[in-house]
């Protein structure tokens, strides 16, 4: 009898552990579902920022250079830094809530880090390296940039309108290569519209149809 209950008490002890061991690795899984929508929609508002300060400065800068204005350009001169001041805090806030980091978090830190390394170089060393810099290819360059950024993020969330936005980016760098830089600035707001705040969008409404 000694034996017998010893042995269904070690039973009953293994069974315990196993839902144990279940219960702590649903726990694991449903955090890590909860983090990747959250991440998500994150990178739904970051897409969504940019998009539109992209969007609304490359028309005021079209519509002011169509009317002679001689400081058309210099919209980007203040919305883009304040889109940089509002990624910086947004970024400290979100790094205070963030209790675990994902696989998925590390592979988008470094290629955001790549992205913004591009960018600063397209941004910085294009416009003082060729007087023609302004209507030949800064644009274009950029956008193609734009394109690595969208294409490698949709892939690593496996959301595919970031992917298709990519394509259409990089179809509008093509374009703008051939015409000139009033029009370059019409397929750059036309490259966000369709990379940047589309799918920013669709970002947010699948998190909060998921949550």
């Amino acid at each position: 009898m000694g034996s017998n209950r010893k042995q269904q008490i070690n039973k009953n002890y293994k069974i315990l552990i196993m839902e144990m061991t279940e219960d702590k690795a649903f726990e694991i899984i449903e955090q890590m579902i909860t983090n990747a929508k959250r991440e998500a929609a994150d990178n739904g508002f970051y897409f969504m920022l940019w998009g539109y300060l992209v969007f609304i400065s490359a028309l005021i800068d079209y519509f002011l250079l169509i009317a002679n204005h001689p400081n058309h350009s210099m919209v980007w001169g203040i919305l883009m830094p304040l889109g940089g001041v509002v990624s910086i805090i947004m970024g400290r806030l979100e790094k205070k809530k963030q209790k675990v980091t994902t696989y998925v978090d590390e592979v988008l830190k470094h290629v955001m880090v790549a992205y913004v390394v591009c960018l600063l170089i397209v941004c910085l060393i294009m416009p003082i390296s060729n007087n023609n810099w302004h209507w030949r290819s800064f644009y274009p360059t950029l956008m193609i940039v734009y394109g690595f950024g969208l294409y490698a993020t949709g892939g690593i969330i496996k959301f595919k309108p970031l992917q298709f936005g990519a394509i259409s980016t990089w179809l509008c760098a093509i374009a703008a290569y051939f015409v000139t830089y009033d029009w370059q600035l019409l397929c750059l707001a036309t490259a966000v519209l369709s990379g940047f705040i589309v799918p920013g969008h669709m970002l947010n409404l699948r998190f909060k149809r998921n949550v």
